[in-house]
């Protein structure tokens, strides 16, 4: 009897397998963020400005599995409340073709040492030329030759909340810096430890970047720049843009310790409809608010649309008589600037900025996926947690639907985007509000 008589003969390797999709792509190159792209709410996703050129590229809206044997690299964008997805998701894909980067990899790199071969800290946008660098944990190089690869995305997707935007109308997006020059920077700001200063992109790059844009012919672009007029030549970009996007409506950040009236005119004159302007918590006091009602003001006379974001530090609404205090002062704050939108935010304590030391104790990694600013999760009690939540989306909606917003600032039930979205909510908070309004915590 032979030895292959005696114990089994293994016959796995004469298997052939067929493949029965010819036009299976091979040597792929796939993009992906974490936590996966949401098709109702979003922008063009930031990993676009890191997908290398070539055919074999592409983007993938779902973070689904693939087949390792197709694939020559992944490079996935991962942001802190994406961390458990991705983690989940490496861990059933090759190592070796992981390349990570994003905020989380940026701030925590040495947790993603078992899930990827290549973790890049902070802006980057070649990415060959930044994986060349030896070593795992690499800085991301940026030299503005390549642009972001908007071939692999529909804007389409894009939809923004904002006042008189239609759904069917198309909004695109663009940087023309990274970072922020405010020091010391606000204690709650992630954007120092992505980018510690303002990084300005060259004039001659922006334009060709505004010359792919215009070809979709946007209705809207959002300027995502963290602080726009605080470039010194902020006044020669918003020009360019709006040479290639005469018809499109632009809206952007600011603080208001940059407004000034000739600023505020040449803006106007320059398609933006729109500037968001962070009060931030309005029981404290900013050093780049101390104008902010001037600034506020400057923007009604001239036509342009105020952008209010909020801040709630969910450790200051415990309880009826400290809530009334906070959103009093909100309300009173609402009636004073009358801005066109607000956005309320939970304080989210991230890594690596001034605040984490101080509520670092509250946070453990299963919090890194509220990190979505929609959920006050330095707060254990659920109901209290959901009370929260009503109430601040309930001060929006109480502005919103004024007397004083209808008569003072715009017509709120106009159809558009944030009309929309309001409603929606109030149908999905006031069945959560039914259920626990006196349920006690």
């Amino acid at each position: 009897m032979s030895e292959n008589q005696a114990y089994g003969e293994k016959t796995w390797s004469k298997i052939e397998f067929s493949d029965l999709l010819t036009a299976r792509k091979r040597d792929r190159v796939i993009g992906l963020t974490f936590p996966e792209s949401d098709k109702a709410l979003g922008l063009e996703p930031s990993i676009l400005h890191v997908l290398p050129p070539g055919d074999n590229v592409e983007y993938s809206l779902k973070n689904r599995d693939f087949n390792d044997g197709d694939v020559r690299q992944y490079l996935c964008s991962v942001y802190i409340s994406g961390y458990a997805e991705f983690r989940a998701w490496a861990g059933r894909h090759d190592r070796r073709k992981i390349v990570v980067g994003g905020y989380h990899p940026t701030v925590f790199p040495e947790q993603f040492e078992q899930y990827a071969a290549k973790i890049v800290r902070g802006p980057c946008d070649d990415l060959a030329a930044t994986l060349e660098q030896p070593g795992q944990i690499v800085n991301g190089i940026v030299t503005h030759r390549n642009l972001p690869r908007r071939d692999l995305y529909d804007l389409g997707y894009n939809q923004q909340i904002i006042p008189d935007k239609r759904p069917e109308e198309t909004v695109a997006s663009i940087n023309t810096s990274v970072g922020c020059n405010i020091r010391p920077p606000c204690d709650f700001c992630c954007t120092p430890v992505m980018c510690p200063k303002l990084l300005a992109r060259p004039i001659e790059f922006v334009e060709r970047e505004l010359a792919q844009i215009a070809a979709y012919q946007p209705r809207y672009c959002f300027i995502r720049d963290e602080n726009f007029t605080m470039q010194r030549d902020w006044a020669e970009r918003i020009r360019l843009i709006h040479r290639y996007l005469p018809e499109t409506r632009l809206y952007l950040f600011a603080s208001a310790n940059t407004l000034r009236e000739e600023g505020v005119r040449t803006l106007r004159e320059n398609g933006v409809y729109m500037i968001c302007l962070g009060l931030e918590d309005p029981t404290v006091e900013y050093r780049k608010n101390r104008h902010l009602d001037e600034s506020v003001a400057l923007l009604k006379r001239y036509g342009i649309y105020s952008y209010l974001s909020f801040i709630v530090d969910p450790t200051k609404v415990i309880g009826r008589e400290a809530a009334n205090h906070f959103y009093a002062r909100l309300q009173e704050r609402f009636a004073q600037l009358l801005p066109e939108m607000v956005c309320g935010n939970f304080l989210m304590p991230f890594p690596g900025t001034a605040l984490w030391d101080k509520y670092y104790q509250y946070v453990d990694e299963d919090d890194y996926r509220f990190y979505d600013s929609k959920t006050p999760f330095l707060i254990r009690n659920r109901v209290v947690r959901d009370k929260m939540r009503f109430f601040m989306f309930w001060n929006q909606w109480k502005y919103y639907t004024s007397d004083l917003y209808r008569e003072r600032v715009r017509r709120f039930d106009t159809g558009d985007t944030l009309h929309r979205r309001f409603v929606e909510l109030n149908a999905q908070f006031s069945q959560l509000y039914e259920r626990i309004w006196n349920i006690r915590a």
